[in-house]
């Protein structure tokens, strides 16, 4: 197999990047805390726990003010950029609706797609750009390198769509960068693709459902079926929160402690009474 490249492209891509003066930060270090906090929770590209690190990562401002946090990954060979679905969309998911880890370990756009989700399930960002770049030389040892560009969104579900074709970042640059969103903005899901794509969100809420029920079926062997739904339910709503009212349950929240008031079940207990308040449900709903 051919050595990988990815030093090499990685130097290119970070190049243009800095000829345009643009703030762009490496895998390790920090953007800002709502982004690097999500990163670190939301499950890494092997599915466990760990830190998500993007190659590059930067935060753009529109001149509308909007903000855009744009997540990069590099590969070094020649058919690595990304693994599309038999409908043409990013495949990150298996066909038992899990996870698929290999193709968001090998695909520089399946990873760069796995962490624009994390910053949708743990931030307020609902528009994030999804950069994957790979390549490799050839037999004049020149670079030969190839982009994909991919707008991940709360409107599409984090599924991903390709904005278009790049031979270069300058879309990033601050002359071009208002353009580029407006070309974001021209971006649609028919209505059959957005029931296919809710319809798989469901399944995939299920699959996480089931798999939610059966750990606690076998780390807390003294509930029954009704008390597994009943803290299925209360874990998914504490977590949801209200924004600007009531912030989402972190994980951080729980401690463990013994201390009256302060017990893991009071704290989830008072995040879903303040949910519900702000929710003005009847009390019999409570």
């Amino acid at each position: 197999m051919a050595k990988s490249i990815e030093p090499n492209i990685a130097d290119l891509a970070n190049g243009w990047l800095k000829s345009y003066n643009l703030d762009y930060k490496l895998e390790q270090e920090y953007l800002n805390t709502e982004t690097d906090k999500a990163l670190s929770d939301y499950f890494t590209k092997n599915g466990g726990s760990g830190a998500n690190r993007p190659d590059a990562k930067l935060l753009l401002k529109d001149k509308n003010l909007d903000h855009f946090p744009i997540l990069i990954e590099y590969k070094g060979y020649k058919d690595k950029l990304v693994k599309l679905d038999a409908s043409g969309k990013v495949e990150n998911r298996t066909a038992k609706n899990e996870s698929h880890f290999k193709n968001i370990n090998s695909f520089a756009i399946n990873g760069a797609v796995h962490y624009a989700n994390a910053l949708l399930h743990h931030t307020s960002y609902t528009d994030i750009i999804a950069i994957g770049m790979t390549g490799h030389k050839d037999e004049s040892n020149n670079i030969q390198h190839e982009i994909g560009v991919y707008y991940v969104s709360k409107s599409n579900f984090g599924i991903g769509q390709k904005v278009g074709e790049f031979t270069d970042f300058s879309f990033l640059s601050e002359k071009h960068f208002d353009a580029f969103v407006e070309q974001v903005r021209t971006l649609s899901l028919s209505q059959a693709e957005l029931d296919k794509i809710k319809e798989q969100r469901e399944k995939e809420i299920d699959t996480s459902l089931v798999r939610l029920n059966n750990d606690i079926y076998q780390n807390e062997k003294g509930l029954g079926e009704n008390d597994r739904v009943y803290l299925v339910a209360a874990s998914i709503i504490s977590t949801l929160g209200i924004p600007g009212k009531v912030s989402p349950l972190e994980k951080s929240y729980l401690k463990s402690s013994t201390e009256k008031g302060s017990t893991d079940g009071e704290i989830i207990v008072r995040k879903i009474e303040a949910f519900l308040g702000e929710k003005e449900l009847p009390e019999q709903k409570k």
